[in-house]
């Protein structure tokens, strides 16, 4: 029997114990045999301590980063063997008052599913094998007694709880509320950046007995459509120092692209970049 290791190297257990005999002719099980209280299973191989040991790797980190992790901890066992220690957890009957749910990749881009929550309690109650209203719904009407449902903005599971579980109050969590506030406060101040500069810099030049040391705006963080732009500008002025002409170069881009970008100071490009992005449904 293997047990955990002692000082970095490995331990086995020769264990010896007694068979026991059923004299009963009803008995369907004629031998028995001795176990040893916190040490050895029916049908086990590795000690008690040993099995709780990789199934909370399993569990941590899974199936081949468990592995690596055991080959370090000189456990003998693979991948295979660390997923069948992981038990499905119990569902329960009735669902949690507070219910949250969100999606999650199983592969991204591919296929996706459902994680539904305990919020107040902080674990996992059920887990779904899509993100579609119809298996959300089903899985309320299973499970009744949710009062509060917290979701993002995904109009799958707000149509589902309001036909399964139309009693519920839907909430969003203050994860995707601070997210959609960022990512909208960010998209206004790249939008309206010369706007800025321009309100800083006459500010500064009415009162310049007021301003000792103005400090300059923040920096804020490029957009991927600035990225791509310096990156486009770079390449292409590269390719003109080298002596390439515009016709070899639009081989990879459009021949109006190469020309602006030879033509045009990168500044102009990145003011054309953040300006010309659509609105957005924050714009009304």
């Amino acid at each position: 029997m293997t047990e955990r290791p002692v000082l970095g190297r490995p331990l086995v257990i020769s264990l010896k114990v007694r068979p026991f005999f059923c004299e009963r002719a009803s008995c369907r099980r004629r031998t028995f045999a001795e176990q040893v209280l916190d040490l050895s299973e029916r049908y086990r191989r590795h000690s008690v301590g040993l099995r709780r040991w990789m199934q909370d790797i399993a569990t941590f980190l899974g199936g081949r980063p468990g592995e690596r992790l055991c080959r370090t901890l000189h456990l003998p066992t693979g991948r295979t063997h660390l997923l069948s220690l992981l038990a499905t957890p119990s569902v329960p009957g009735q669902a949690p008052r507070l219910l949250g749910v969100d999606e999650f990749a199983f592969r991204k881009g591919w296929r996706y599913g459902s994680a539904l929550v305990d919020v107040e309690a902080g674990r996992v109650v059920d887990v779904l094998a899509d993100r579609t209203a119809a298996t959300f719904a089903a899985w309320l009407r299973e499970h009744p007694g949710a009062e509060i449902i917290c979701r993002d903005r995904a109009s799958a599971y707000s149509s589902a709880a309001r036909e399964a579980a139309p009693g519920a109050q839907e909430i969003a969590d203050r994860r995707h509320l601070l997210n959609n506030l960022s990512s909208a406060v960010e998209k206004t101040c790249h939008q309206h950046r010369s706007c800025l500069r321009k309100h800083a810099e006459a500010e500064r030049d009415s009162e310049p007995l007021r301003i000792i040391n103005p400090l300059p705006l923040p920096a804020l963080p490029p957009t991927k459509i600035a990225v791509r732009t310096v990156d486009r500008y770079s390449d292409i002025h590269r390719l003109l120092r080298q002596g390439c002409s515009v016709s070899a170069i639009a081989r990879r881009l459009h021949r109006k692209t190469v020309r602006r970008f030879r033509d045009t100071d990168l500044d102009d490009l990145l003011a054309s970049a953040r300006h010309g992005r659509p609105q957005g449904v924050l714009e009304p």
